[in-house]
């Protein structure tokens, strides 16, 4: 009893000892982890070149004394800009792709200004391969990371189309997630007309984007107007002074004709302190576009069916000039001048069958129209920079733009009744329909931003006025060659905004808070000179953003609201009656208010992989298109007109990987519901439509310089506003090969081979019952050949316009 009894004890002891032991341990390992993290300290800073650019991605990695393996990295993001913790007497090292490593000891201050020199032994060998994702979820935007890779597409439309949520629709229609977007280049807006703008960027090459950028919901920093958000494509960066440039040419045959020819060549040379850039691009083809109508007027019991051939010689030109002077390290001085032409000699036939309830033709209208359209204008962009404290990141951007652009659309419309004989019914008459729009743009901003410890502040205001001349004349002429005025109107418009802004942004550890607020006062003058009537309107508005970013290990959270409006584009405003065909007129409205939207963003990601996002847009006085039918004459009035009220929810889900070093995957499926309100004739109409969307990006890597992408996209029935889209999807087919040691890249594409991507649409309420065919060069085959050449890469400033929102609401 004894021995067990002392046998006992000795274990209760012997476990005591351990458990000390531990103890004594974990409080020892305790203390060392507090005394290491009472010494940490954080290191902030930014990483520039030569030329006090700003390095992006540069590696900043924090190594212990005699010690070869890092125990601390960060990147730079977009400004250069970094954030680490480090232990003091530690060395920190900056590097990046053709420049010498810095390091320093971390005891040399808590905010550092790196300066990385050029590596003239290598540089020139560089090839920065890029090993980001395709598709990035950032805490305020989604980014698609193209690096000059021919495999995302030839040109910018290929590459936009592989966008989450984006879609192109009638082949010139660019929407984001069912809603209008703001183009721009370089954070430069894009004032073109849809058409114009298709062009544009079927001329920008791939090999020259960087990466697009969407931001859905943009700070206060930006206008407030646009109700979809902002796609920003960001070109290459150079990064050595010297020459290089690109040379892009693409030849293309569509549904009949030649179409999507085009030649583009960009050029950058830098001298000491002086920087020069050039970008021109031609494009040149045939458009060719089936469009058929029926149409049911079921109170006087007949039905139209309206059949239209387009086709529509193009030619489009585009011009981008800049010239940036460094005075010293501090203070920059830059002009940027931007042009483009462009000419469209169409002609639509049309021909429509009027029948009764007994289905049988008893008669047919028949319309030629020849329309001449030329769109040319200019825009010249001064900005200065002046950096005042580089430390605290804290400098001056002022811009100042003068822009004017001409429109003229000259219309021939000939018409005639036929029998169901064929016989001419009546007296045949033409419409000379002849417009001019004359439109001169000035625009002032200042920014100022100053960072305070982990705290950036931003601050601006920005004036701007519009001034606007429409001379519209219409005559009718009959076979005496009698003319009669049909309509002919003047219509000048002015508008003057003054806004300021107010933005933070906060780093609290790991999480990024970015509340701003945006102020905008409106006077618009509109003035019809023939009908002697003005309308004048003034208005204030408050516009609230915030923006939250979270990331901790794998795992990303952000969430975003902003308030945004939704000003008419001039065009818009203009009353004019444009007769298309013998049953179709299109109007403009002078009363068009501006629409207001209120848009909430949640998103997630893992790992970069896994992407899931949630939104909600609330929008008052919607614009959009708006059809009414006069039931004597049976023509259909389009026009744009205010909707009382949309409100959209969606979910996104997104794959992105990369397997087995050769295939790239992109699977991204949709789920939204969309809802319109709106008044017609007195009733209430209420549209509603339930809508999913799928996309699946492959990109194979093969040996030897070869590659193959196919991209497939689809949709479900989708409203827009007045009318449901019916479904269509499309399948894009592309291989091509790396050629000259890498300098050239030659490629074929096939886009929509099985011609899925057709506009198929149905519109009924009150009055209006319609459903549309429309069949355009979706299908089409292109053969692009692309080259590098230069002694350097040179890196471009980046800069914003006064004008943006201007520009962008000018056709």
């Amino acid at each position: 009893m004894k021995t067990e009894i002392q046998l006992t004890f000795y274990q209760i002891i012997k476990h005591t000892s351990l458990t000390m032991k531990k103890t004594l341990l974990t409080l020892i390992q305790l203390a060392i982890s507090l005394q290491i993290f009472a010494q940490l300290k954080t290191i902030t800073g930014t990483v520039t070149n030569e030329y006090k650019e700003a390095i992006i991605n540069a590696t900043i990695q924090v190594y212990h004394q005699k010690e070869t393996k890092p125990y601390a990295s960060a990147f730079t993001d977009s400004n250069g800009k970094f954030s680490i913790s480090v232990m003091p007497e530690d060395i920190i090292q900056a590097s990046h792709l053709g420049y010498l490593n810095f390091r320093s000891n971390t005891n040399a201050g808590a905010v550092l200004s790196i300066v990385l020199k050029r590596d003239e032994n290598n540089l020139n060998e560089v090839t920065v391969k890029g090993s980001k994702p395709l598709i990035e979820l950032q805490f305020d935007r989604t980014v698609l990371n193209v690096d000059g890779d021919a495999k995302a597409g030839i040109n910018a439309v290929e590459v936009i189309r592989r966008i989450p949520g984006l879609t192109i629709l009638n082949g010139n229609d660019i929407r984001f997630e069912g809603k209008g977007i703001t183009i721009m280049i370089d954070d430069k807006p894009i004032r073109l007309s849809s058409n114009d703008l298709i062009n544009l960027l079927n001329s920008t090459s791939s090999r020259n984007i960087s990466k697009v950028e969407v931001l859905y919901n943009p700070s206060s920093k930006y206008d407030a107007q646009g109700e979809g958000g902002i796609l920003n494509i960001k070109t290459l960066k150079r990064l050595k002074p010297g020459y290089d440039g690109n040379l892009s040419l693409t030849g293309g045959h569509g549904w009949k004709y030649l179409t999507g020819n085009n030649a583009a060549l960009s050029l950058n040379y830098r001298k000491q302190n002086d920087y020069f850039y050039l970008s021109y691009g031609i494009s040149k083809g045939k458009q060719y576009q089936e469009i058929q109508t029926d149409s049911r007027i079921i109170d006087i019991g007949q039905q139209l069916l309206d059949s239209a051939i387009y086709k529509s010689p193009y030619t489009s030109q585009n011009l981008r000039f800049g010239y940036d002077h460094y005075f010293n390290k501090k203070s920059i001085f830059g002009v940027l001048v931007t042009g483009n032409y462009n000419a469209s000699n169409s002609t639509r036939e049309t021909s429509t069958q009027i029948f009764t309830h007994l289905a049988q033709s008893d008669s047919t209208r028949k319309s030629m129209s020849l329309n001449n359209r030329i769109s040319k204008g200019f825009n010249i962009n001064f900005n200065y920079k002046l950096t005042i404290d580089s430390a605290k990141q804290q400098e001056i951007i002022i811009d100042a733009d003068l822009g004017r652009f001409d429109y003229q659309d000259d219309n021939y419309l000939a018409l005639e009744l036929l029998s169901a004989g064929g016989a001419i019914i009546g007296q045949p008459y033409n419409l000379l329909q002849d417009g001019n729009t004359l439109t001169n743009i000035l625009s002032f901003k200042t920014d100022y931003t100053q960072k305070v410890n982990k705290t950036t502040f931003e601050t601006g205001i920005k004036m701007s006025r519009v001034d606007i001349e429409n001379i519209f004349i219409s005559l009718r002429k009959n076979d005496a060659d009698n003319s009669f005025d049909n309509g002919s109107n003047d219509f000048n418009y002015k508008e003057s905004i003054a806004a300021a802004y107010a933005n933070v942004k906060i780093e609290l550890g790991k999480i990024i808070l970015q509340p701003g607020l945006r102020t905008e006062y409106t006077f618009t003058q509109s003035y019809s000179p023939t009908i002697d009537s003005t309308i004048k309107r003034n208005y204030l508005n408050l516009f609230p953003n915030v923006a939250l970013g979270y990331k901790i290990k794998s795992h990303s959270f952000s969430a975003s609201y902003s308030r945004r409006i939704g000003r008419p584009n001039y065009s818009y405003l203009n009353p004019f009656s444009i007769v298309r065909s013998a049953y179709s007129i299109t109007q403009g409205n002078p009363y068009l208010l501006p629409s207001f939207t209120d848009n909430i963003r949640l998103g997630y990601s893992f790992r970069g992989k896994y992407t899931f996002s949630v939104s909600y847009r609330g929008a008052q006085n919607v614009i959009t298109d708006l059809s009414s039918v006069d039931n004597p004459s049976k023509i259909t009035i389009n026009t744009k007109a205010n909707l009382s009220e949309n409100q959209n929810y969606a979910t996104n889900l997104g794959y992105y990987n990369k397997w087995l070093k050769l295939w790239d995957i992109g699977l991204s499926i949709g789920l939204s519901n969309s809802h319109y309100r709106f008044n017609y004739q007195n009733n209430v109409v209420s549209i509603a439509q339930t809508s999913f969307t799928y996309s699946l990006d492959n990109r194979f890597s093969l040996n030897k310089g070869w590659w193959i992408t196919a991209f497939l996209y689809g949709q479900t029935r989708v409203t827009y506003g007045n009318q449901i889209n019916l479904p269509f999807s499309y399948l894009n087919l592309a291989a091509g090969k790396s050629i000259l040691k890498g300098k050239a890249n030659i490629s074929l594409t096939l886009n929509d081979i099985y011609y899925g991507s057709v506009n198929r649409s149905e519109t009924r309420y009150g009055n209006v019952d319609y459903n549309t065919y429309s069949k355009y060069d979706s299908r089409n085959v292109k053969l692009n050949f692309t080259y590098n050449f230069g002694n350097s890469q040179i890196k471009i400033r980046r800069r914003t316009s006064g004008s943006i929102e201007e520009q962008g609401r000018s056709n």
